[in-house]
């Protein structure tokens, strides 16, 4: 499962709703200054109202820079408390998981036949193996302690091998050392 946001949609839609707001009481003093033109109301408008309008145009920009990052960013990150878990055997591979910390456990079979077949932390990754073959996942991950992961969509996970040979390179060693442990581990 590729993770949420960071902000949640309704969150951006207030404070866009609040920039809104502020320009609309912007607007109210420069009518107020027009109707009643005396020291106060030009003070107010000269003061406030571009104060309001400012505080606005931050508000959007800041909505429309996080937009920005977030559809343009490779990663997404997301935090799991141990005993949780990541992704279970036969699910279909959405994504890659690089771990930034923490430590996470890889197990293989079902139900009181589960084995730990590895221990993954910092700097070490897990969920590549589906992507490349195309296939469901042959592993449940568990975290262990708690545990950050950047998480990388398949299309970007796609983009990456393609535009970064040595990445392409170590992951490909790494997927050939797994599957032969696996073949030692578990022959046919």
């Amino acid at each position: 499962m590729i993770p949420q946001a960071a902000i949640r949609p309704g969150v951006m839609q207030a404070l866009i709703l609040v920039a809104q707001i502020l320009a609309l009481a912007a607007l109210v003093f420069g009518l107020q200054f027009l109707w009643n033109t005396t020291g106060g109301t030009l003070f107010l408008f000269a003061t406030i109202g571009p104060l309001l309008v400012g505080l606005g145009v931050i508000i959007v920009a800041g909505v429309l820079l996080y937009r920005f990052r977030k559809r343009h960013s490779l990663f997404a990150f997301e935090t799991f408390e141990p005993g949780r878990i990541i992704f279970h055997q036969g699910e279909e591979a959405q994504c890659a998981y690089f771990i930034r910390s923490g430590e996470v456990e890889v197990l293989q079979g079902a139900g009181s036949d589960q084995k730990v077949i590895a221990t993954l932390s910092r700097g070490q990754y897990f969920g590549e193996m589906a992507l490349i073959h195309n296939a469901p996942r042959n592993a449940t991950v568990r975290a262990v302690t708690k545990s950050t992961v950047a998480v990388l969509g398949k299309q970007n996970f796609a983009i990456m091998l393609n535009l970064m040979p040595s990445a392409q390179e170590d992951i490909m060693k790494t997927v050939s050392e797994r599957a032969m442990n696996q073949r030692v581990n578990h022959p046919m």
